[in-house]
């Protein structure tokens, strides 16, 4: 393993900020496809980085992955996760209520190309996990349905497992959640 795993600095914001700008669409399978989320600004990474949960995979001083968390309240402005916070009243995980008070959003996640396969993906979510789990015992995220190597990697590497199906705006998602405790 030639990359190491650790928080965000504030020095990474203008790499993390190049990066998510570069790589919002890489989830998109053709030019019909539509992207809910948006590409993270300067100041939202920066209040990622001090209030919330940001990682990065760091190789040879570059950045060639990443993964967040954040509180629900973060992203309670943007339509898609209003509609997510709806679907959270009602799930649960193998019998325990997945509540917005007992659960944080995950991701996005990004592995840059030609690092994938090499266990960055696990890594980050394996720390991000032990660094959630003494705020939210729960991870909640979403995967569109199309995009079946994320739904895969989430399901594999990441141990979460699929508590709902929803539509948003003509596109399908499997919503997932995760338990934080060891």
């Amino acid at each position: 393993m030639s990359f190491i795993i650790r928080k965000a600095l504030l020095t990474d914001v203008a790499a993390i900020v190049q990066l998510e700008r570069a790589h919002v669409d890489d989830e998109l399978l053709d030019s019909n496809s539509q992207l809910h989320a948006h590409s993270l600004r300067k100041g939202e990474v920066i209040q990622l980085i001090n209030q919330h949960w940001f990682l990065v995979a760091e190789e040879q001083g570059h950045i060639v992955g990443y993964v967040m968390a954040a509180k629900w309240s973060f992203f309670s402005a943007q339509p898609l996760y209003r509609h997510i916070i709806q679907k959270i009243k009602f799930a649960d995980l193998n019998g325990q209520a997945i509540s917005t008070t007992n659960s944080c959003q995950y991701g996005p996640v990004w592995i840059q190309e030609s690092k994938r396969g090499q266990g960055i993906f696990a890594a980050l979510v394996s720390e991000l996990k032990r660094q959630v789990r003494d705020t939210f015992p729960f991870m909640v995220t979403y995967v569109a349905a199309d995009n079946a190597r994320s739904l895969a990697a989430h399901k594999q590497k990441a141990a979460m497992t699929e508590i709902d199906q929803f539509s948003f705006e003509q596109r399908d998602y499997y919503l997932l959640a995760t338990s934080n405790i060891a």
